[in-house]
């Protein structure tokens, strides 16, 4: 679906594109009257056109097209370019199609920013645009030549929305935490593992997003940006290096958990493994004397003697108690 926003002087209005005509005339005149054209999900063949006829670089349309597009910024004559990526949520299956990485269900936002206009294109899934262009038009809000203020009021949506999921997997780390001195604790391992992934994948993503924010904040080589929203931007910058430390704690604590668990479950095996020596160790004298008196020697003076049978079971069990003694002296049970 296309939907391109004309400001009129009183806010921006949705509306429809009925021909290229329509568009080149807003086109045209943006100058005058800024236009915010917002595209979700757009055919290939309608992107491509769009790009000609406003003139974006092919090599921007390749950016936009490959979901798996990390986040950039680069500036061209008359626009800067921008793709900035947030993370909505985490799913249970591993995807790698679309706007998701691994377990992250992403969403991604194109940015064309230039003199009296703003091209922002998106996925379904692009709830802070939604949010935005709502907002703008029940404030009537004349936005003028600020669509910079737009821009800023998305991208700090985008960056919001990431904290949910990271409050979300601290809670589950440390539900695990809690898992891993309890004797259910066989899927641990695996669940520690794939949080920390995600938590890379985070960090990954928020970290070349700070640097965008940073260049956005510092204005540096961008012309299209206010000094007065480069400010807002550095508040935008301060949450996404927040989130970036956060994930960077959050997988150290993933680790300590996960070489915790490792740990328990070496100590379980060791306890398991002196159970077992111990029991072997008791048998063994046992295991040699009825290994002796089961031979069929013919000639065993002892075994003709009435006594010696029952005298053989106060051995054993003296033997036994004996050794364990001796264990518990040591401290080994």
């Amino acid at each position: 679906m296309l939907t391109i926003r004309v400001h009129t002087g009183g806010g921006l209005r949705p509306v429809c594109l009925v021909s290229n005509d329509s568009l080149g005339g807003y086109w045209k005149d943006r100058e005058k009257h800024p236009i915010w054209i917002d595209l979700t999900s757009p055919p290939v063949a309608d992107l491509k056109k769009l790009a000609g006829d406003c003139g974006f670089h092919p090599l921007t349309v390749e950016d936009v097209l490959n979901p798996e597009h990390q986040p950039k910024i680069d500036e061209y004559e008359n626009y800067i370019f921008m793709v900035f990526r947030s993370v909505t949520g985490i799913s249970d299956e591993t995807t790698a199609t679309g706007f998701n990485v691994g377990n992250c269900k992403t969403s991604r936002l194109a940015v064309y920013l230039g003199p009296g206009f703003l091209v922002t294109i998106h996925g379904i899934d692009a709830h802070a645009v939604d949010e935005v262009s709502t907002i703008v038009d029940s404030r009537d809000t004349a936005i003028d030549h600020h669509l910079d203020q737009v821009l800023h009021a998305i991208i700090d949506r985008m960056i919001d929305q990431v904290f949910p999921v990271i409050s979300d997997m601290e809670d589950k780390i440390q539900e695990i935490e809690e898992k891993i001195f309890t004797a259910s604790d066989k899927d641990v391992l695996p669940t520690i593992l794939r949080t920390k992934r995600e938590l890379l994948t985070l960090r990954r993503i928020m970290g070349s997003q700070r640097e965008m924010l940073a260049r956005l904040s510092r204005r540096e080589d961008l012309p299209y940006i206010d000094p007065k929203t480069a400010v807002y931007f550095r508040d935008v910058l301060d949450h996404a290096a927040r989130l970036e430390e956060t994930c960077i704690v959050l997988t150290d604590l993933a680790t300590s958990v996960a070489e915790a668990h490792l740990a328990v479950a070496s100590n379980r095996i060791n306890e398991v493994m002196k159970f077992l020596t111990i029991f072997s160790t008791i048998w063994m004298p046992l295991t040699f004397i009825v290994g002796v008196y089961g031979m069929n020697f013919h000639h065993m003076p002892e075994l003709d003697v009435w006594w010696f049978y029952p005298l053989v079971w106060v051995l054993m069990i003296v033997i036994v108690v004996g050794m364990m003694f001796f264990f518990r002296r040591k401290k080994w049970l």
